[in-house]
C-alpha cells in the first residue's frame, strides 16, 4: 500500500478513539452515483451524536469496496457502535450496492441507483432493505448531490413493515486545491405515503471539509494497472446540527476513503 494510504489509516485510527468517547445512525454518509471499474477502496466512517439532553451515542463503519463493472459497485461492511445507554457492540453487517445508470462524460448530470441489504446482529430484527435513486449535477466547480432513500424492514416478526423514506443532500465547491468545502444534510420524513409529523421527524445539516491526501499515482508514475487511475486517499470531515423533532442536537461525522 502506497506511504499515502498508510498515513490517512493512520490519522484515521488516531480519530477513532476520540469519536468513541465522546438517534439515527451517527456515521451516515452520502452516497455516490458514481462507479468506476476496477478501484478497490477500503471505506471508515465514524460519527458522535448528542441528543438535547447531553448524551451522546457513537457508530462506526468499516467495508472493502470494488468497481465490478463500469457501472455496478460493490461494498461489504461491518457496523459497530454504542447507542443510547448501551455498550460498544457490532451492530449489523451489509452488502450496498451503486449502479451508475447515466453517465457523467455523455450527460451534464450523474444518475444512479442504490440497493443495500442490511443483517442485523440480532436475528429478532431480520434484515433491512434500503434502495433509491442517486442524483448529481454539477455547474462549473459546484456539484450537487440529492438522494431519495427507501427503506424496510423484513422478518422482523411483525406483519407489515412500513416502508418509510429518508433523503441525502450535499453541495460541494470543488476547487484545484488539496481542501474542499461544502454542506451535507440528511433527514428522515416517516412513512414514504404518510409522513411524520414536524416532532417525530429528523433533519440535520451543516458545514463538511473533503480533503485529498497524497500525490496520485499517476503523477508518481506508478504502473497499477486498473488500479493506476491516479485515485487518492480522500478524508471527509463534518459537522451536522439538529433542527427540531427527533433530530440530535450536533453530530460529528468522519470518513476516510482510501483506495488500494
Amino acid at each position: 500500500m502506497k506511504s499515502s494510504a498508510r498515513w490517512t489509516i493512520d490519522l484515521f485510527a488516531a480519530l477513532c478513539p476520540l469519536l468513541a468517547r465522546a438517534e439515527g445512525d451517527p456515521a451516515e454518509y452520502v452516497f455516490s452515483p458514481e462507479v468506476e471499474r476496477g478501484e478497490r477502496e477500503i471505506d471508515s466512517k465514524a460519527g458522535i451524536a448528542w441528543d438535547r439532553d447531553g448524551r451522546s451515542s457513537w457508530g462506526g463503519k468499516l467495508g472493502v469496496e470494488y468497481g465490478l463493472t463500469a457501472w455496478w459497485a460493490s461494498e461489504a461492511t461491518v457496523n459497530f457502535g454504542r447507542p443510547l445507554g448501551e455498550s460498544t457492540e457490532l451492530l449489523s453487517l451489509e452488502w450496498e450496492n451503486r449502479f451508475q445508470l447515466l453517465k457523467s462524460d455523455v450527460h451534464p448530470y450523474v444518475i444512479g441507483a442504490l440497493l443495500e441489504v442490511e443483517r442485523e446482529h440480532d436475528r429478532d430484527e431480520g434484515y433491512e432493505l434500503r434502495y433509491g435513486p442517486l442524483l448529481q449535477s454539477a455547474w462549473g466547480p459546484l456539484q450537487v448531490n440529492l438522494n431519495l432513500l427507501f427503506e424496510r424492514r423484513l422478518r422482523d416478526g411483525v406483519d407489515r413493515t412500513p416502508t418509510e423514506i429518508g433523503y441525502q443532500w450535499q453541495w460541494r465547491w470543488r476547487r484545484d486545491a488539496p481542501f474542499d468545502w461544502g454542506l451535507q444534510g440528511f433527514g428522515a420524513l416517516g412513512r414514504w405515503d404518510d409522513w411524520a409529523s414536524s416532532a417525530r421527524q429528523s433533519h440535520v445539516l451543516g458545514p463538511v471539509l473533503f480533503a485529498g491526501l497524497g500525490e496520485p499515482a499517476a503523477s508518481r508514475g506508478d504502473d497499477d494497472g486498473e488500479a493506476g487511475y491516479g485515485a487518492l486517499p480522500e478524508l471527509e470531515a463534518g459537522l451536522l446540527l439538529g433542527t427540531g423533532g427527533e433530530a440530535p442536537r450536533v453530530t460529528l461525522r468522519l470518513q476516510a476513503m482510501i483506495p488500494f
